[in-house]
């Protein structure tokens, strides 16, 4: 008996403990304290709140918006001429020879290879070696001094030396440039003959092609912002032909710039560039806010920047036959 008792007390307090819980509730006290500078430092505060994230965060820094990369594109087109002159320095080149330096240099000339992705080459300065044909030839002994022989003992047949224009056959023969390196005999090697002299036509402090700090590049920069929708499109073209001028402001829209002007505006000095070669970075910044008009608004800027002015250069071979 006194346990059902007990049993019973317990479903009692229980049903009682969810009727409490049902009926039940709970609500804060608030208690108003009058002290100036508690009151002025809560205001303070809720201000500070509101003007971040009113003025800063949505105005200001446009916390709102969204932000896409842009699909680009890049072409380019070199203009003018030049004329190369041996000049007083004339070094001694055959006369038949001559005509390969002394000449009008167009833009087929100068710009090779004729298309690159996003850079263009502009030729200043060439070495040029005619008439090379495979066969058998002296190794050049002021690349490779470990070609210098006294007999074919020293010469030793398909033995590859660092820098060598090929592999040797084995003899020892007379240098083909006794006015450069006197009366010495050198090994033989299997190679385009005769092998390159690299050294530059009017020396160290003259280009060979002159001029062509005039030449005018037109770069064309097509852009798109495909995740805002197809309408978010455009390039750099003017609605007019026009020359950049560094100096006026009216023509900083125009997309044709001269050569001299883009390494003078890199901080580098085009004639010194011209003789060894270098690196000029054309640097195109879009920066559009969606917000406003697309076309009046989303404009570019240009900015240059000096990579490289230890020397940049490259070999290109022109194959011809002769008596066919």
């Amino acid at each position: 008996m006194a346990r059902e008792v007990f049993i019973k007390g317990l479903q009692h307090k229980a049903i009682e403990s969810i009727i409490n819980h049902v009926i039940e509730y709970e609500t804060p006290k608030v208690v108003t304290v009058h002290n100036p500078s508690i009151g002025l430092l809560r205001r303070s505060l809720q201000l500070g709140v509101v003007l971040y994230v009113g003025l800063y965060q949505l105005w200001y820094a446009q916390g709102y918006q969204e932000f896409a990369d842009m699909e680009s594109s890049v072409t380019t087109k070199v203009k003018g001429y030049s004329q190369s002159s041996l000049g007083s320095k004339r070094p001694p080149i055959p006369s038949a020879q001559s005509m390969m330096y002394e000449r009008v240099w167009d833009e087929a000339d100068y710009v090779v290879p004729p298309a690159e992705n996003g850079a263009f080459f502009v030729t200043t300065n060439v070495v040029i070696t005619p008439n090379q044909t495979m066969g058998h030839c002296p190794e050049d002994p002021g690349e490779v001094p470990e070609s210098i022989c006294t007999d074919s003992n020293n010469c030793m047949a398909n033995k590859h030396l660092i820098k060598s224009h090929g592999p040797q056959t084995g003899r020892c023969i007379p240098t083909d440039r006794p006015a450069k390196y006197g009366n010495i005999t050198v090994c033989e090697i299997q190679s385009w003959c005769p092998v390159e002299d690299d050294r530059l036509v009017l020396g160290n402090d003259t280009s060979l092609i002159t001029g062509s700090e005039n030449h005018t590049v037109f770069i064309k920069n097509s852009i798109r912002f495909s995740y805002f929708g197809d309408r978010f499109h455009r390039n750099n073209m003017p609605d007019h032909v026009c020359i950049y001028n560094f100096t006026d402001p009216d023509s900083w829209m125009c997309n044709i710039f001269k050569l001299g002007d883009i390494v003078a505006a890199a901080g580098g000095d085009y004639l010194t560039l011209s003789i060894s070669g270098g690196v000029v970075a054309v640097h195109i910044q879009w920066i559009c806010n969606l917000d406003f008009h697309f076309i009046e608004n989303c404009l570019p800027k240009y900015n240059f920047r000096l990579l490289d002015t230890s020397g940049w250069n490259f070999r290109h071979a022109h194959f011809h036959e002769e008596g066919r």
